[in-house]
């Protein structure tokens, strides 16, 4: 997938919705944190947190304040209003931005457009596990979303991501044709995994990027790289009020 760099965010030509994934540029944070880091971390103040937010949402285009979940690295949706806890946000609200965020993990977004239903998905290795692209969809659905188009954006790569121990076992139980045997270890393709639930859901227009967080420093926070102690980029995505 093509995409391009619009200022400090990135941005799909495809996908039919307003959107954007933020990068680690242009924000105020600093060290281990700098700078566009949207995640509250205990290392940075909120009010670094909160400024980043409000240039992320200018960065984006974003109306208003952008509206996100404490994320629990788990498989849970969240319709905006109804909770505060999650890793799925999805909302059919015209004019109402909302964001999930990572340091590694898969960001989906989603959008039926002439619904007017949207979707921001923390897709974590747990989270992919329990099948939360496919749960989000479900969701979306009951709210009236019918033709849904998605974007699978940044990632820690199948370059990197590499699995072992009793995660391995399970993985390799779960989706082995998502693992792949390299140097002497076995690595797993997030992205690829999360397009093939979307699809699995009935998805018809997928999107799916090929960044490394991992790989891109330059770009983009990575856990795997930098340690938990870092920054969080955000997945944006809103439908215009009419």
């Amino acid at each position: 997938m093509a995409l391009r760099l619009d200022g400090t965010v990135i941005r799909s030509d495809r996908f039919p919705a307003p959107h954007a994934f933020t990068t680690r540029l242009g924000g105020v944070s600093s060290g281990a944190y700098a700078s566009l880091n949207v995640g509250f971390r205990k290392g940075d103040p909120s009010e670094n947190v909160l400024r980043n937010r409000e240039l992320a949402a200018r960065a984006a285009g974003a109306p208003g304040t952008i509206a996100a979940l404490k994320q629990q690295v788990r498989d849970g949706v969240v319709v905006l209003g109804q909770a505060e806890e999650g890793d799925a946000l999805v909302t059919d609200r015209r004019g109402a931005a909302i964001m999930t965020y990572s340091a590694d993990c898969n960001l989906l977004l989603l959008a039926d457009a002439k619904a007017g239903v949207v979707a921001s998905v923390h897709a974590s290795r747990p989270g992919t596990r329990g099948r939360i692209a496919v749960k989000t969809v479900e969701a979306m659905r009951v709210l009236g979303a019918r033709d849904i188009a998605a974007v699978v954006g940044p990632s820690i790569g199948p370059c990197c991501y590499d699995l072992y121990g009793p995660v391995l076992d399970d993985w390799r139980a779960f989706g082995p044709r998502f693992l792949s045997a390299r140097a002497g270890k076995t690595w797993l393709d997030l992205q690829a995994a999360n397009a093939a639930q979307l699809a699995e859901a009935g998805v018809g227009e997928i999107d799916v990027c090929d960044l490394c967080t991992h790989c891109r420093a330059d770009w983009f926070f990575s856990c795997r790289r930098d340690g938990d102690e870092t920054g969080r980029f955000g997945g944006i995505v809103w439908m215009e009020a009419r």
